[in-house]
């Protein structure tokens, strides 16, 4: 009997390493969900017996439908299917690409099995330059590129059809679309420089234009949405009674921290408006260090006066913090577009975890906020949209003057 499990402890041994080699993305989506387990996002949620119940339900269904033949783009969309039952922004899948710039691109085995489509160009361009600007499929640029945009089951593919990158070629699939939660798709695309996969529910299809992905359907057309202020910290007086003060960042990276409450303290106590325009657009979130002091600053002043805060779908983190606390208050607005939802959780050490594969990573939440649970993945509404056809301060400067 003992040498017969002699003999069987190299065979078993042996037949879990042809297994990994055989069918690497089920070994994935299996390595994956033990190691998701150590998020914070994960122990939290999990304790809601119906996500439980969805979050089992997708992985049986992965690990039954795979076929051992998946590509990695192929096999980076399950893991990402997987992740998404636990809404947690902060903790995406992303995929190891092509890191060495020394290599030929065209001759790596990660290039080799980048998807494309099998479908006639020429057709598909003439069919979608038949949609309506506002439907989702149709064709999309950016400077030097071209995509088409079409319905494929439920998600949507973008193909190149025309690009300035001579490694992307006609036909070639860029990104995968689908619908999350609430005004928010899930983007899922493969970075131009091809050093990744990479995937957010926080993407944002407005006026005929990807916000996050960077297209458009019309590159002339006029488009306000951003803030025009490059400076990261900055204030101006409108006028008599109205100030605007940009806060491009709260990212402890530069230096930022010194300065952002430098700023704080230097304007503030010198504010002689009764009404003040804050510009949280694309400011992507960072450190209580910069938005705790704000907040204070902002709760003392809109006692006696009034605040209008400026967020957009690129509006993220402490971003979305700040302006959901500060937008509860009597004398306080917000305008503008649902912000990202990228808002309940948080990296404090923000450690890298990388699947035994080497193919697949994400970073591991450690920080979690609750209060902020409705919003993750969904966003903080505003009080009051804004349009995309003028100037955001524009619109918030004629809205004071009907509000005297």
């Amino acid at each position: 009997m003992k040498s017969f499990l002699y003999l069987m402890v190299p065979f078993l041994l042996l037949g879990g390493k042809v297994f990994a080699q055989e069918c690497p993305c089920k070994k994935d989506v299996m390595d994956f969900k033990r190691a998701y387990a150590e998020t914070v996002s994960y122990k939290e949620q999990m304790k809601n017996s119906g996500t439980e119940a969805r979050f089992n339900k997708v992985y049986d269904s992965l690990v039954t439908e795979i076929t051992c033949s998946e590509t990695q783009w192929d096999c980076f969309l399950k893991l990402t299917q997987l992740k998404d039952v636990i809404r947690d922004e902060h903790s995406r899948v992303f995929s190891e690409g092509i890191t060495d710039s020394t290599v030929t691109v065209t001759k790596t085995d990660f290039y080799k099995e980048l998807p494309k489509v099998s479908l006639q160009l020429d057709s598909l361009e003439t069919k979608l330059q038949q949609k309506p600007f506002n439907d989702i499929e149709g064709i999309y640029f950016a400077e030097g590129w071209k995509y088409g945009v079409y319905k494929d089951r439920e998600s949507y593919k973008g193909v190149v059809l025309e690009s300035k990158n001579e490694h992307w070629t006609p036909g070639m699939m860029a990104f995968d679309v689908k619908k999350a939660f609430g005004n928010k798709y899930r983007i899922a695309w493969i970075d131009r420089n091809f050093t990744k996969f990479r995937s957010l529910n926080a993407e944002t299809i407005v006026g005929g234009r990807f916000l996050i992905y960077g297209i458009t359907k019309d590159l002339q057309a006029p488009f306000y949405y951003k803030p025009k202020e490059p400076k990261p910290f900055f204030y101006e007086e409108l006028s008599e009674d109205i100030g605007y003060m940009r806060v491009a960042t709260f990212s402890w990276n530069n230096g930022n921290v010194a300065k952002a409450n430098a700023f704080f303290d230097t304007t503030f106590p010198s504010l002689t408006v009764s009404h003040l325009i804050l510009d949280v657009r694309n400011n992507g979130g960072g450190t209580d260090k910069i938005g705790k002091p704000l907040r204070k600053a902002l709760k003392k002043y809109a006692k006696k006066n009034k605040v209008y805060i400026l967020v957009n779908a690129l509006s993220a983190s402490n971003a979305e913090q700040t302006a959901w606390e500060i937008g509860k208050l009597k004398n306080v607005q917000l305008l503008g577009d649902q912000t990202a939802g990228v808002i309940n959780y948080g990296l404090n050490y923000g450690e890298k975890i990388t699947l035994p594969s080497g193919r697949f990573s994400f970073y591991l939440t450690d920080l979690t906020y609750r209060k902020f649970e409705a919003f993750e993945s969904v966003g903080i509404p505003v009080d009051i949209p804004l349009h995309t056809q003028k100037d955001w301060v524009e619109q918030v400067l004629e809205l004071i003057a009907q509000q005297k």
